[in-house]
């Protein structure tokens, strides 16, 4: 039976190449799409490791450059803070807040490794406002800050890079004025969105000039406490700026940035699927219109409906297999050379997603030709050619 049937693909090899390169075209469009969105899916399904809710961003500017003046400043604004009885826990901090527009790295060496790494500076009291666990060791105090050598915390993915399955607690990482000892790890850390991937970042004490802050409220805080707030810290100091955003929206608002494009991609790779189906349907039932004789031979020599069917079902799925097991080439590639530096299960999910949906999408389009030619009688198609 196969033999035939390869039989009669090579017979009409032209159009079936067109056809085996639309299956080929639409299996690389459906291994992208699906590698995407697995990514994604799985990324965000992880968990952030931070409540941001009731949460707000502060971003101060002290108008100085003075970093004595900034000192003073922060000690100001504690006292002030710790006069609102609906503020739960406050914390200085970088200006690459969770969820900001900032960011600021630098590579961090561990004998022979070496990782590109976000760095945050910030008070002790950072764990209290955004609700951090550790999965090891402890968060650094204000006692630490006089040692020699600065405490640090570090995500478990940055464990990894530079460690290993060694125990990381106690570790001096940097050079020099650099160094660095490692006393805590965060298991999960998103900070830039919900579809962020397992990153490195490295949380040490706060820096003289560092001047953001993230405040953690009661529930039910009212807005006339934030512009209370603002007015009032505004007041300690001559031309201060104080702008405060809720860490809740400026979540959505990173996470906007990632969704939007990612859902108009899916739009038109569905568009484009669209199409490829309605060609795979015209051109079977176009195919079937020619080849009546033959269905009406085939008919009159004993072969039933069910034999009819599935022989140009078989078909389609024979001329199928051949372009997706050259999209199979193609796209074996990216998890062999790994492509983007993701995970072989990302694009072997892909993969396989992929080859399900193409296998499913053709023999849709081919079931209802298959099936109207099935029901063709013998007699009218011989009269007809």
């Amino acid at each position: 039976m196969f033999k035939h049937l390869f039989k009669l693909i090579w017979k009409k090899k032209k159009s079936n190449f067109l056809m085996m390169l639309e299956i080929f075209i639409s299996f690389l469009i459906l291994f992208a799409v699906w590698s995407l969105s697995f990514y994604n899916y799985r990324n965000y399904s992880k968990p952030s490791g931070i409540d941001h809710e009731n949460v707000w961003a502060a971003f101060i500017d002290f108008n100085t450059e003075s970093d004595s003046l900034k000192t003073i400043y922060r000690d100001l604004i504690r006292q002030k803070i710790k006069t609102f009885p609906e503020i739960e826990a406050f914390s200085f901090s970088s200006s690459n807040l969770p969820y900001s527009f900032s960011s600021s790295n630098n590579v961090i060496n561990y004998k022979n490794n070496s990782t590109l790494t976000e760095m945050m500076n910030v008070d002790p009291t950072y764990p209290d406002v955004l609700k951090m666990p550790l999965s090891e060791g402890r968060w650094f105090t204000e006692a630490d800050k006089v040692n020699k050598i600065r405490p640090v915390i570090i995500t478990q993915y940055l464990k990894e890079k530079l460690f290993g399955n060694e125990n990381a607690l106690g570790k001096i990482i940097g050079k020099d004025d650099g160094r660095r000892q490692v006393v805590g790890v965060i298991g999960h850390f998103k900070f830039e969105n919900d579809f962020q991937p397992e990153s490195a970042c490295l949380i040490q004490p706060l820096e003289a000039w560092n001047s953001e802050m993230l405040i953690r409220v009661k529930p039910g805080t009212s807005v006339e406490t934030e512009a209370k707030l603002s007015k009032e810290l505004v007041q300690l100091g001559k031309d201060w700026s104080v702008e405060i955003q809720h860490l809740e929206n400026m979540k959505a608002n990173k996470n906007r940035i990632i969704w939007i494009p990612i859902l108009i991609l899916l739009i038109v790779c569905g568009f484009l699927i669209f199409n490829v189906t309605l060609g795979l349907f015209g051109v079977l039932f176009q195919t079937i219109s020619r080849r009546k004789q033959e269905i009406g031979v085939r008919r009159a020599i004993g072969a039933t409906q069910s034999n009819i069917l599935w022989h140009f079902v078989g078909e389609t799925t024979v001329i199928t297999s051949f372009g997706v097991i050259l999209g199979l080439f193609f796209a074996v590639q990216f998890p062999i050379l790994n492509v983007f530096d993701i995970e072989a299960l990302v694009y072997v999910t892909g993969i396989v997603l992929a080859v399900l949906s193409i296998y499913i999408l053709v023999i849709v389009c081919a079931l209802l030709p298959s099936k109207q030619a099935s029901e063709i009688y013998p007699a009218v198609a011989l009269r007809e050619d």
